[in-house]
C-alpha cells in the first residue's frame, strides 16, 4: 500500500504511472483540497481515479501503515518519504531507459528561466533542443515526465538531441544539472525544511551538477564528487550596459536588448554547461545574439524602457533590478506591480515598499494591478489598474517590474 500526496502538484499523474507499473492499493491524500475546489479534475483523470482511494484534505492519514510515501519535497510531512523528484526519475527510467542522459536541468531560487533560455539559445545553433521552463508552463518535477510523454505520444521524441528543463526545488535525473543560487533560503514544508536543503537533496540525481560556490560554502563545503563549483571570482565587469565582462581568458558580450548584472551569473552556468558540447568561440557568438522576453529586456531607447515581467519576482530580485537600473540611468520612472498568487511563496508588499522607499530620491513610482493596490498603502505613486494603461505616458527612462502569473 502506497500513499501519494498533493493533487495540486501532480499526485494523480504519479499515481497513474505507478498503477501502470503494476502497483495496486494506491491512496491519494489531497492535502490542499484541489479536488474539492476543481471538479473538472475528476473528469480529466477518470481513467485512473476510480482505482484510487482519495483521502480528503481534512483527514490526516496514518503514515505508519504505508510501505512507501511519495510527495513533493515541500509538503509538510514529518516522516520519511520519496520526493517527487526521485519518483519521477525512477518512472522515467522504467519508461524511457537512459533518456535522462540527454537532459540538462536547472534549479535555484533565481535565474532558472534565464539560464535555461540561454542554454536553449546557445545549444540550438548546433543541436535540436527541446525546452520547458516557466515561460512555457509548469516547472514541477512532474512536468518533466509529462513533457516527455507528450513528445512520445506525438511521435516527435526522437527529433531532439537535448532536453533543457527548468525544475522547481531541485532536479530529476539528468546528465547535466545546475543550481544557480539560493538567494533566499526560505522555509518550506511548514517550516520543517528550507529551500537549500530541498535543492541539495536532489543533486545526487545529476551525473555532473554545476553549483554556485556561495551555495557550497553555505553547506559547509560538503558536496558530492559530481559537483562542479561555479563562482564569479574570475569575472571582471567591463561595462554594465551594454553588459560585458572578462571571464578567465575571454570576453563575454551581450547586445543592447539585454540589461542587468544578474545575466553574469546566469551566463556563467550556461557557458560552462555548453562547453561540454561547443567551442567557446561559438558560445560567445551565440550569447551576443541572445534575446529574451520580459526578463530585464530593453524595449526601446531615448528614453530607455527596461521591462522585467516575471512570475517569480520577489523582494530581493526587485531590489537587484532597482540597483542595476539606478547604477546606469541614475533617475527615472519605475512602474511596479502585477499579480498576486503567482508562486507558492507570496510577495511581502510591506517589505517591498521598504525597499522602494530607499530609492525614492531616484525614482518616481507608478503602481499597477493587485500588487500595486497593496503598495498604495505604503508608498506614494499614481495607480493604474492595467499595465497597458501606462504605456507611452512617460518621457523619462523607465523600468517596468511586473509579476505576471502563468496562465
Amino acid at each position: 500500500m502506497i500513499l501519494i500526496v498533493d493533487v495540486n502538484h501532480g499526485a494523480l499523474d504519479v499515481a497513474r504511472e505507478y498503477y501502470n507499473l503494476g502497483y495496486r492499493d494506491i491512496h491519494i491524500w489531497d492535502i490542499y483540497g484541489k479536488l474539492e475546489r476543481d471538479k473538472n479534475i475528476l473528469n480529466q483523470y477518470s481513467d485512473i481515479i476510480k482505482y484510487l482511494k482519495i483521502i480528503p484534505s481534512k483527514e490526516r492519514p496514518d503514515t505508519s501503515k504505508y510501505q512507501e510515501i511519495i510527495a513533493p519535497i515541500h509538503c509538510p510531512l514529518n516522516c520519511r518519504f520519496t520526493s517527487f523528484h526521485h519518483a519521477i526519475s525512477e518512472i522515467l527510467r522504467e519508461k524511457y531507459g537512459n533518456i535522462h542522459r540527454k537532459f540538462i536541468e536547472v534549479t535555484g531560487v533565481k535565474g532558472k528561466t534565464t539560464t535555461t533560455e540561454l542554454l536553449y539559445h546557445i545549444l540550438g545553433g548546433e543541436y535540436n533542443v527541446f525546452i520547458n521552463n516557466s515561460n512555457r508552463g509548469s516547472i514541477t518535477p512532474v512536468s518533466v515526465l509529462k513533457s516527455i510523454d507528450r513528445l512520445w505520444e506525438d511521435n516527435t521524441l526522437d527529433n531532439y538531441d537535448l532536453f533543457v528543463f527548468e525544475v522547481s526545488l531541485g532536479i530529476t535525473s539528468c546528465k547535466y544539472g545546475a543550481l544557480t543560487n539560493v538567494l533566499e533560503n526560505y522555509p518550506i514544508a511548514g517550516g520543517l525544511r528550507n529551500a537549500l536543503l530541498a535543492k541539495m537533496s536532489t543533486l545526487d540525481l545529476g551525473e555532473r551538477v554545476y553549483v554556485n560556490k556561495k551555495v557550497v560554502k553555505e553547506c559547509g563545503g560538503k558536496v558530492g564528487d559530481n559537483i562542479v563549483e561555479i563562482g564569479d571570482e574570475d569575472v571582471e565587469v567591463l561595462s554594465k550596459y551594454p553588459l560585458s565582462y572578462r571571464y578567465r581568458d575571454y570576453v563575454v558580450r551581450f547586445n543592447k536588448e539585454i540589461f542587468g548584472t544578474h545575466y553574469i551569473e546566469n551566463s556563467l552556468f550556461a557557458i560552462e554547461i555548453s562547453r561540454n558540447f561547443l567551442d567557446i568561440e561559438d558560445i560567445l557568438e551565440r550569447i551576443y545574439s541572445f534575446k529574451i522576453e520580459g526578463r530585464m529586456r530593453v524595449l526601446s531607447h531615448n528614453p530607455t524602457v527596461v521591462e522585467n515581467i516575471n512570475p517569480g519576482l520577489d523582494v530581493k530580485s526587485i531590489e537587484y533590478a532597482l540597483r542595476d537600473f539606478k547604477s546606469v540611468f541614475k533617475r527615472g520612472v519605475v512602474i511596479i506591480g502585477g499579480d498576486l498568487g503567482c508562486t507558492c511563496e507570496e510577495i511581502d508588499s510591506r517589505k517591498l515598499a521598504e525597499v522602494l522607499n530607499r530609492y525614492r530620491e531616484h525614482f518616481t513610482y507608478v503602481l499597477v494591478g493587485p500588487l500595486g493596490r497593496e503598495l498604495k498603502e505604503y508608498i506614494e505613486g499614481e495607480y493604474f489598474e492595467r499595465l497597458e494603461d501606462t504605456y507611452g505616458r512617460f518621457s523619462e527612462d523607465t523600468l517596468i517590474i511586473y509579476r505576471r502569473a502563468i496562465v
